[in-house]
């Protein structure tokens, strides 16, 4: 991923995580990136990203979520609310790797656990995959994102972007670059 082709920013919301995604957008609109926002309700809207079903070209997804046990944490629906189809429960390594179809992106996952080996390995086959390992603090999270974007808008190189923004702490220490 060559990170001077960043410029475009897509943010998925997926579940409550605060003002996490307002604080990640104002933060990078002001170091010069365009950024737009979804809000991500069911599975099949989060599938549709995954299989490029993009409102327009982004550089860079950033998954403002929860994760757990290396599944990022989807919002529970009714059952009468699920389509035809439709996975249940959270998305699963084996869920991205059926459905991803994104090429040459940079992907940054802020969920806990969202960087463990089986994920990480579905969302880095033709991509750049950021995410922590482990449970990592909500601000740690935030403040290695917002690092990470400051040090590639001055037009570091990602490599160094990322030992940048993890070298701050024991928190973002935890978040590990996977091609």
């Amino acid at each position: 991923m060559d990170n001077t082709k960043v410029k475009n920013i897509l943010i998925l919301v997926i579940g409550s995580t605060g003002n996490e995604p307002e604080a990640l957008r104002q933060s990078l609109e002001y170091f010069g990136y365009f950024v737009a926002v979804k809000y991500i309700g069911r599975p099949n809207d989060l599938i549709s990203v995954l299989k490029g079903d993009l409102t327009f070209d982004a550089d860079c997804i950033i998954l403002s979520c929860h994760g757990e046990n290396g599944e990022i944490i989807m919002p529970t629906l009714g059952d009468d609310v699920y389509e035809t189809d439709e996975p249940r429960g959270n998305i699963s390594a084996s869920d991205t790797d059926k459905y991803l179809n994104l090429k040459n992106k940079l992907i940054l996952n802020l969920g806990c656990t969202t960087g463990e080996k089986a994920l990480a390995k579905a969302f880095s086959k033709q991509n750049t995959y950021i995410a922590s390992d482990d449970y990592t603090e909500g601000n740690a999270a935030l403040y290695f994102a917002i690092s990470l974007f400051y040090e590639i808008s001055k037009g570091t190189e990602l490599d160094k972007s990322y030992k940048i923004a993890k070298a701050t702490d024991s928190e973002t220490k935890l978040f590990k670059i996977f091609r």
